[in-house]
Parts: C-alpha cells; structure tokens; sequence
C-alpha cells in the first residue's frame, strides 16, 4: 500500500524511511505506532508484552488499541539477542529516549539491530514546554554513570527527580499562556516532595516507576551528544537536527549508522564536524525565534 507523511511530524520521524520497501523497527509505539502495522512491514518492541502493558495501563482510555509488540526488550543488554536474525532498514523512537534509564546502552541495542546506513529517527520533548519544565537539564555525567552501572529500571534519583520536579501544565501551553513558572501546582499536588521520597525509596527496591529519567532541550541535548561521542560511547552520525518550532513542544533528530566502517578518529571527527553545524544553526535561529524563554 502507497504512503506518504501527512504531518510535518510524520515526515521528519520517516526521514529515510520508505515502508513499502524497507523493514523497521518502532520502540515504544502504544497505540499510536509512526508507521501502522499494516503499511509495509515495521516491528514493535517495548519493556513489556502487549498484554503486560495493558494491565499496567489499566486506566489509559486506548489500552485496548496498544500495537501487538514483537519484542520485548528493557533498553538495556543487547536488542540483537531478543530479535535474532533480524536487522532493520530504520527505526523510530517517539517521546522514549526520555524514559529509558541506560541511553547509552539502548543506542547501543539499536545500532546492532540496524544494517549500515539505515536510519535511526526521533522525536524528543523539549523541557521548556512540557511539565518537566522545573527540572534540571540532565548531564553527561548522568549518562555515563547510567551506562557504567548499566541500569534496567529507572534509578531512585530518576524517579524521585521526576515525581519532585513534575509541574502540571499540558505540553505546549507555555507558549499562549503567560504563567509563574514557579508558582504552577507540582504535577501530584501538594504530597509531591513526600511522595518522590517514598518512590524513590521502592525504586531501590526494584520496583519500576515509569519516569522521564532525562530532561533536555535542543542545546543541551546537542552537548550531551557531543560529550558521549567524545567519550568513545556514540556509534551513530547525526543526519539533521530540527529544534522546537514556535507553538510546538519536541525536537527531531535523525541518525545514522554508517555505512562503512569507520575509525574512531574519523568517526569522531564527522560527528563533531554535524554537531558543530546543528549548534550554530540553532543558535542563530534562536537569536531570532521567541524560543528564548527564560525558565
């Protein structure tokens, strides 16, 4: 069946993508997969089984409509081993970097999944529009240390920054109302500082908090991607970078993984080489965009 993408969303999350020919992978679609599964040929994959899922969401309005999930993978360990044989031609990943407790490790998973020179696309709340707007923007240190002590679930300082940090506005709504930042109501009331402690505390004791273990804008998600691959911990090449637009709450990003093999000081350097253009680009964007919003 012929497709195209009807929204700009849809097209900078297909980037590279043509689903009559190719076989991808989506990561986390719920019920609202990028690519359905009846338009060429995509594979879902999730930390849970479909029915799983549904029985965690027990009160989300769509639960019934959750895609059938072919894989289950935690984002941690390698994605190689639960998917077999398979490699894909793309994937896309829509609001779920920000949930993953070990990024490093799941870009890791992903670029094993794919063929050299497929793509790996993305969709990334932007902190400043979304109720993660209060809390700080996470680090590379953050990253490496997830990486290093190769977390599975979200760590206690995940799910306690999320449940204390959390403000209730709806994504988007910062750019038509003119609000207190500081005075919005915590996302869970009054009993939020309490109530982060105590899931904290069930977090170390392996219970799983569904969080946004990370937090970014376009800058500062660039810095920390420029750090990883400064690190040596960053197998893909950045393609393009859109950032947040006026009245909108997410950036974009597509990667890539090369096509031949690479190395390291040369794969460094073309990373740096894209970095260096998306910093500037957004920079000069942003001296001209109400994107400058002090928070």
């Amino acid at each position: 069946m012929a497709w195209a993408p009807g929204t700009r969303r849809e097209t900078l999350l297909t980037l590279g993508v043509s689903p009559a020919m190719h076989i991808g992978v989506e990561i986390g679609a719920a019920n609202n997969p990028i690519i359905p599964a009846h338009i060429g040929t995509c594979r879902y994959v999730d930390y849970m089984t479909t029915e799983q899922l549904r029985e965690r969401l027990a009160d989300y309005p769509y639960r019934d409509s959750l895609v059938a999930i072919d894989y289950v993978w935690s984002g941690s360990g390698s994605l190689v081993d639960r998917i077999g044989a398979d490699r894909f031609d793309y994937a896309i990943a829509s609001h779920v970097i920000e949930h993953v407790p070990n990024p490093v490790g799941w870009f890791s998973g992903i670029y094993e999944a794919l063929k050299p020179g497929a793509r790996f696309n993305l969709a990334i709340p932007d902190r400043r529009f979304t109720f993660d707007i209060c809390a700080p923007e996470s680090s590379l240190g953050e990253f490496v240390e997830a990486a290093l002590l190769n977390y599975e679930r979200p760590s206690a300082r995940q799910v306690f920054d999320c449940c204390y940090y959390g403000k209730a506005i709806e994504p988007g709504n910062r750019w038509s109302d003119k609000l207190d930042v500081q005075s919005v109501p915590a996302f869970t009331g009054d009993i939020a500082p309490a109530l982060a402690l105590q899931q904290a505390r069930e977090a170390i004791q392996g219970r799983y908090f569904d969080s946004h273990c990370w937090v970014f804008t376009p800058d500062s998600f660039l810095r920390v991607l420029r750090g990883l691959c400064l690190v040596g911990m960053f197998p893909f090449e950045l393609v393009d970078f859109h950032p947040t637009i006026e009245d909108e709450f997410e950036f974009f990003l597509c990667l890539e993984r090369p096509l031949e093999a690479l190395a390291a000081d040369a794969l460094l350097a073309r990373q740096i080489a894209r970095i260096d253009f998306f910093e500037k680009a957004i920079e000069e964007r942003n001296r001209r965009s109400r994107l400058l919003i002090e928070t």
